[in-house]
């Protein structure tokens, strides 16, 4: 079966802000027709929990090819996008984008060629490099006040990716928001996260893809990679989307929660308090 990836070469990557993909019709238009038509009961990938506005679940590979509900068409997608091959088609398209970001990565981790492939929550890093995860996933409809799911972010620091293909149901033609931001950092001198996430104030806008059927976002995983999800108003519609990713044994990067330029920071903080005495005495003197 083909792979979101089967389609795509070397040359369809951006670099900037960070390597990433856009691809739009990765797979044939009626696969993804069919998917669409397949795609199982809001209750199943929630797994019968009560659920809010405009939440996100996730189920994962481990829990569609256990279940016997999904369908054949839809684990065969699964199979296809943890496997093997599939690893060696993402290594194969951002090798050298690999080893420029994480210098350190062959010998910490493995030889990008030899990378071996599990899936996560079935395998481990005993028997693994890379373990693959392919969920389905649902944002639930979104009810009376507008929400984002999620803000611009950079992902945990032990992916290596994280990929969403959109698979807008072709009912929906009225849900407005939902749309996948790309940005890069407004100040390169400052970078305060909160856990993942980072103000809007601080992160400018790249590009916008908006939220389609049968369109590709693969976002190499590091430290530039600031993306979000734009406000979804309120519909009865889910937001429907195929999220892939690949974890490793250790963190690629570290996001730093303080000043990035240290000689700005010295200078910054190194400033000298005023004397209290003089400030007074300043006073004084002037009303005299």
């Amino acid at each position: 079966m083909e792979s979101v990836l089967s389609r795509v070469n070397q040359i369809d990557v951006f670099t900037e802000p960070f390597p990433h993909l856009i691809i739009k019709d990765p797979i044939d238009e009626q696969i993804c027709l069919q998917l669409i038509e397949d795609f199982p009961h809001l209750e199943i990938v929630t797994e019968g929990k009560a659920y809010s506005s405009n939440e996100r679940f996730s189920y994962s590979a481990r829990n569609v090819l256990e279940d016997e509900r999904i369908t054949p068409l839809w684990q065969e997608f699964v199979r296809t996008h943890t496997s093997q091959e599939f690893l060696e088609q993402i290594t194969g398209i951002f090798a050298e984008q690999i080893c420029n970001i994480f210098p350190d990565f062959e010998k910490e981790i493995g030889k990008i060629n030899h990378l071996k492939a599990g899936t996560r929550r079935i395998n481990s890093f005993k028997d693994s490099d890379v373990l693959l995860d392919a969920q389905i996933c649902v944002n639930t409809p979104v009810l009376e006040t507008p929400s984002s799911v999620r803000g611009p972010h950079v992902d945990n620091s032990n992916k290596l990716f994280a990929a969403l293909y959109y698979m807008r149901d072709p009912r929906d033609t009225d849900s407005q928001g939902g749309n996948l931001e790309i940005y890069r950092y407004r100040n390169n001198k400052y970078r305060v996260f909160d856990r993942q996430f980072i103000n809007s104030e601080d992160v400018e806008l790249v590009k916008t893809v908006n939220y389609e059927r049968n369109v590709l976002v693969f976002l190499l995983n590091c430290e530039q990679a600031l993306h979000g999800v734009t406000v979804r108003q309120v519909t009865d519609h889910a937001r429907y989307f195929f999220n892939l990713l690949g974890e490793v044994k250790q963190p690629l990067f570290e996001l730093t929660g303080k000043v990035q330029d240290k000689t700005a920071a010295n200078k910054w903080f190194n400033l000298p308090l005023p004397n209290p005495w003089k400030t007074w005495k300043d006073k004084l003197t002037s009303v005299r």
